[in-house]
């Protein structure tokens, strides 16, 4: 489903270069749950930027869905991004002018979804995160945990193939966390899409089926 082969990733500094990541690989199977921990400098952003299609390495191989996208033009990483992978983030980025609804319906609007069609889709996906009665409250009128469900009911509402989460437990109380990460853990179940984590906290990684450290721009792999 997601394969990663001899990444690499540098910036030119001065007259020389700065190795982000060194010969990385890593496959990753359809309805796995992998977890990518590593402290600040790591590299770890800058995969998730190239996992994510926002960012090209200086070399290797990628292939998503079996599709090799290094070659892919701009215009076409914008479609397989939309159409591939939903994102999770800490602070949410939910739009404080849209209701619940509308801010979970954006991707599929941006494909051109009928409205009727994407507020159906995008209520549907709100109950199944168990906020059906919140569809129309704004952001301001959530809590961090309830903005965290739409956020991940906006990642999962274009039926994507891979769900790139950063720190998505970050800005939540321990039993909310714990509350969002069984919620991700029953998504992986019920839809069959790969998550993939990036976590500072070593219990959200521990459930996780693979545990991913980065240093240095090295990879290390643990099996649970």
């Amino acid at each position: 489903m997601l394969e990663l082969v001899d990444i690499g990733r540098s910036y030119r500094v001065g007259p020389g270069q700065m190795h982000i990541l060194r010969d990385l690989s890593l496959t990753v199977a359809a309805g796995e749950l992998v977890s990518i921990m590593g402290g600040s400098g790591s590299g770890k952003t800058t995969l998730m930027n190239i996992i994510g299609l926002l960012d090209k390495p200086t070399s290797g191989q990628y292939r998503i869905d079996g599709q090799d996208v290094l070659g892919a033009k701009a215009r076409e990483l914008s479609r397989l991004r939309n159409r591939l992978i939903g994102f999770v983030f800490q602070s949410f980025f939910l739009l404080p002018r849209l209701n619940a609804w509308r801010n979970v319906a954006l991707p599929l609007m941006y494909r051109g979804t009928p409205e009727a069609e994407a507020r159906r889709r995008a209520i549907a996906m709100l109950e199944r995160v168990g906020l059906g009665e919140r569809t129309e409250h704004m952001p301001a009128m959530l809590s961090g945990g309830q903005k965290q469900r739409v956020a991940i009911a906006r990642a999962l509402v274009g039926e994507p193939r891979v769900i790139l989460a950063d720190e998505p437990t970050g800005a939540l109380d321990p039993k909310v966390s714990q509350e969002i990460m069984e919620l991700f853990l029953a998504l992986k179940r019920e839809y069959g899409v790969l998550i993939l984590i990036i976590t500072h906290d070593p219990g959200v990684a521990a459930q996780c089926e693979r545990q991913v450290v980065l240093a240095n721009g090295v990879l290390t792999e643990t099996r649970c």
